[in-house]
């Protein structure tokens, strides 16, 4: 009967050990506190109105805040109806960050009369009413909006950025007359397109998409026509490379 009595008595202690070591010991009212997940607070922190930018951050190998470039370059006009040539030019900058300079620049033109502007005098026995680009200078503001990394052939990588340049200044040209060209000046008003290809710290390539606007006087070639032909807002476009000089 005693060994019975023992029997039943281990059992029945080793059930309700088991059952005890089953269930989790309760947290302390703090810890339990601290766990909660307040969802009310975590939506209005994720509506609520943002009052911070966020930008893309890049690791620039080549910068151009607070430096100095110097550029020289050449290219052609791809444009002009009545004349062919080289243009030649230099920028002198300065960036003041990475987005935002200026430049003065200077372009000076070497053209002479194309096929068309010959063909017309073999047939008329004149010269076309015309106007000769010759040289121009100008102050621009740069702004520079893309910048970017490219994979070359998987074995260089590549570092160029792209801007837009507008500027105020001065544009001399000549009006074709049968009695000599006369020279003349406007202010005119820039337009460029710019991107450039860095290779080293100090040096990249360029090419320049350029356009200028002056409001030039025209006037017939013949020096003896009566007619009056008046102002005329004229547009010069040239395609130019060249190479930059950081400092």
């Amino acid at each position: 009967m005693f060994k019975k009595s023992l029997l039943i008595f281990i059992l029945m202690t080793a059930q309700a050990f088991a059952q005890t070591a089953k269930q989790p010991a309760p947290a302390p009212t703090e810890q339990r506190g601290s766990d909660k997940l307040d969802i009310k607070k975590l939506e209005n922190k994720y509506w609520a109105a943002k009052d911070e930018d966020f930008g893309v951050v890049q690791n620039r190998r080549y910068v151009k805040a607070e430096r100095f470039y110097l550029t020289a370059r050449a290219g052609i006009p791809v444009n002009d109806s009545f004349s062919e040539g080289n243009v030649m030019g230099a920028d002198l900058g300065y960036f003041f960050n990475e987005r935002w300079g200026v430049e003065l620049s200077y372009n000076n033109a070497d053209l002479k009369d194309n096929d068309n502007t010959k063909q017309f005098y073999t047939q008329n026995g004149v010269m076309p009413d015309h106007n000769i680009l010759k040289s121009s200078y100008f102050v621009s503001g740069i702004w520079v909006p893309f910048y970017a990394k490219m994979s070359a052939l998987d074995k260089a990588i590549i570092y160029f950025d792209m801007g837009v340049s507008v500027g105020l200044g001065n544009v001399s040209y000549e009006i074709a007359r049968s009695t000599g060209n006369e020279s003349n000046t406007a202010m005119g008003y820039r337009l460029g397109v710019f991107q450039q290809i860095f290779f080293s710290e100090h040096f990249a390539l360029r090419a320049d998409l350029i356009n200028t606007w002056a409001n030039e006087s025209q006037k017939p070639y013949s020096a003896n026509s009566a007619r009056v032909l008046g102002d005329k807002m004229v547009n010069d476009t040239s395609l130019m490379f060249g190479i930059t000089y950081w400092h």
